[in-house]
């Protein structure tokens, strides 16, 4: 067309590449233990008839496989704080790095528990001036690292495991740098729950 998009039908099609690498080591410790480290790097980046990667392929965090001390779609972009502005859109990004650690223990019967660890964030390729803050820069993306800490309760029925994770924020990007613990800001007030089916990861 005459923005230079190719079209089907008339319709600019979605044009993009994506690259996403998930790696995972599950270490046994004793009969019915494991300790778990997930780590998980993405990036996306439109092509000439987008600017910016189509919803469902743009990246998210927060929630049960997540960072779970934030709910789906709540955390982001970098440091991005919605509450100064009236935005109300899920958070989504270009960009994601994120990192687990999970101990996973046997309790009694088919019930199990875990104490977990969850850090990470997204982030914007480009500058968006309705998200200040959201893009990322390599001198201080690492700054905006999100960190959660809870505890979970696991049902493992055989053909599927029930899941309920308690977590709170530890360190909120979403804060001024400096400012970005938690301890001052009743993090126990601010605790999400989460229910999944399946271990997270």
């Amino acid at each position: 067309d005459t923005l230079g998009r190719y079209l089907i039908t008339g319709i600019p099609f979605a044009q993009f590449v994506k690259m996403d690498v998930d790696y995972r080591l599950y270490i046994p410790i004793r009969k019915k233990n494991r300790a778990v480290y997930r780590t998980m790097i993405g990036v996306g980046k439109p092509l000439r008839n987008l600017n910016v990667l189509p919803y469902e392929q743009s990246y998210f965090s927060g929630g049960p496989n997540s960072v779970r001390a934030w709910r789906a779609r709540t955390l982001g972009p970098g440091g991005y704080d919605p509450t100064n502005t009236n935005s109300k859109y899920d958070k989504i990004g270009d960009l994601i790095i994120e990192g687990n650690i999970e101990y996973r223990f046997h309790m009694f019967r088919s019930f199990y528990g875990a104490w977990f660890v969850d850090a990470g964030n997204i982030w914007l390729l480009h500058k968006d001036a309705t998200k200040p803050g959201g893009e990322f820069e390599i001198t201080r993306f690492y700054k905006e690292i999100a960190v959660g800490m809870g505890w979970g309760l696991r049902w493992d029925l055989n053909f599927f495991v029930l899941r309920l994770d308690a977590a709170a924020p530890i360190v909120d990007p979403k804060y001024a740098e400096g400012d970005r613990w938690t301890f001052d800001k009743k993090p126990l007030k601010q605790i999400t729950l989460n229910f999944g089916i399946g271990y997270p990861f």
